[in-house]
């Protein structure tokens, strides 16, 4: 979740980048997360909270056990 937080406060507005307050940054974070059923509606984002909230694909990452750092992509590897 705080990645999230991150992209938006230094990436939006598109073409004025990082002139959002750290509030409208949790405000929006809150509305995107909400309207993709990540948390309720009353809940309150703020620089406690973020880090608490459980992302729904936190268990799910593809695991690569035979890639190192410093290496090329695994053959095949979708990406």
């Amino acid at each position: 979740a705080p990645t999230v937080w991150d992209y938006i406060n230094r990436a939006m507005p598109l073409g004025a980048e990082q002139t959002l307050t750290p509030d409208e940054v949790y405000s929006l974070v809150a509305f995107l997360f909400y309207k993709n059923g990540v948390i309720k509606e009353d809940e309150v984002m703020d620089a406690q909270s973020l880090p608490k909230v459980k992302m729904p694909n936190r268990d799910n990452w593809a695991p690569l056990p035979d890639w190192k750092p410093g290496m090329d992509r695994l053959e095949g590897y979708p990406y």
